[in-house]
């Protein structure tokens, strides 16, 4: 049987705090990182301020809603980019990257050895009309112990909690 190690919980300042620790983890300069645009500006910013090379794939608007070119982003994940960036659900378009999405994301980072940071912050104001899973889909329903993911939250969003600025990182073991 394969050892399975847990993953780690730790409590930041705050979610942006918790995205800039996993940057400033991840990135040296130089690096690429991959987002999805539009995003909220600081997760564009974080990589820049690190001196990381952006490479961004755009949401599509397509029938009112945002759709991702699955292909498209797949295809920017090579074995340079270093990092992939996705915040699902989006801010600022509500895009919500699906399991299936998400499996195959997941699949291109440990193919390469790519990090995967997921911004998670908005996966309780999420409705599919679900009653038992009333969350977005996560990674970590899907990660392994030893995939290269970070998970970003915070309480700021979903409970109301601005004023408290905590959030917390879901990183591998040891990490």
């Amino acid at each position: 049987a394969r050892l399975r190690l847990e993953p780690e919980r730790r409590a930041t300042s705050s979610g942006v705090s918790a995205l800039m620790l996993a940057a400033q983890n991840l990135l040296d300069p130089g690096d690429e990182a991959v987002v999805l645009t539009p995003h909220w500006p600081n997760i564009g910013e974080i990589p820049r301020i690190l001196n990381a090379d952006l490479v961004t794939v755009p949401l599509q608007l397509r029938d009112g809603l945002w759709r991702l070119d699955l292909d498209r982003l797949l295809e920017a994940i090579t074995p340079k980019t270093k990092v992939v960036w996705i915040n699902s659900p989006n801010n600022p378009t509500g895009f919500v990257l699906d399991q299936a999405g998400q499996r195959a994301v997941l699949e291109r980072c440990r193919k390469l050895g790519t990090w995967l940071v997921s911004d998670e912050v908005y996966s309780r104001l999420y409705f599919a009309g679900d009653p038992v899973k009333p969350v977005a889909p996560s990674f970590l329903d899907l990660a392994h112990a030893e995939d290269r993911l970070v998970v970003v939250n915070s309480f700021s969003k979903t409970w109301a909690m601005t004023g408290w600025r905590l959030g917390w990182l879901v990183t591998p073991s040891g990490w």
